[in-house]
């Protein structure tokens, strides 16, 4: 179905992933039919099958939308980039309903992963000056602070994305560079 302009593919397709947000709450998406899915639609199965051969091809079309947004983004800087954060945020906060998807335990596909491995490459901060010299604390420190980004994303979109990218990119930033009990308890 591809990215469109036309305003019935856009109801179709919103329409679709609203009814696959409401049916992924309480099924997993390996049990979800066909007819389910065009039934909370309400928009008829040949649609369907006029655009997609299953479900996940559903998926990895809007999955492939998220990734192309995300490498529209220019490539990192060597030191770091707020601005490239803060635009990653505003892509993914134009897909909250297909995100909230991919975070359900029902949802057994790792296309969060692949949208949130193009996103990290976009905010990677490269530290040249060491070339792969990185010590075993740094690399850990790396990881927490990866772990951490991927736990506030998450809560954000859970939470439905009520934050602005630029509140979220400020968390993390403010998170990663004083640390998160500083800013929890700052007068200790």
């Amino acid at each position: 179905m591809k990215r469109s302009r036309d305003i019935r593919v856009i109801r179709t397709q919103t329409a679709l992933l609203e009814a696959l947000n409401k049916l992924i709450k309480t099924k997993k998406l390996s049990v979800i039919t066909i007819t389910d899915l065009c039934t909370e639609a309400k928009i008829n199965r040949n649609t369907f099958y006029y655009h997609y051969n299953n479900i996940i091809e559903f998926l990895e079309e809007h999955k492939q939308i998220v990734i192309d947004e995300l490498n529209q983004i220019s490539e990192v800087s060597k030191t770091y980039n707020k601005e490239n954060l803060t635009e990653i945020f505003k892509v993914l906060k134009g897909h909250p309903i297909f995100l909230h998807i991919l975070i359900s335990p029902n949802c057994d596909l790792d296309f969060f992963n692949d949208i949130f491995t193009v996103a990290s490459e976009k905010a990677k901060v490269k530290i040249d000056f060491k070339g792969d010299n990185y010590s075993s604390r740094e690399l850990m420190i790396c990881n927490y602070c990866n772990a951490g980004c991927n736990a506030v994303i998450c809560s954000w979109i859970i939470n439905n994305m009520r934050e602005t990218p630029e509140e979220i990119t400020d968390i993390i930033s403010q998170a990663s560079r004083k640390g998160p009990i500083t800013l929890l308890f700052p007068d200790e």
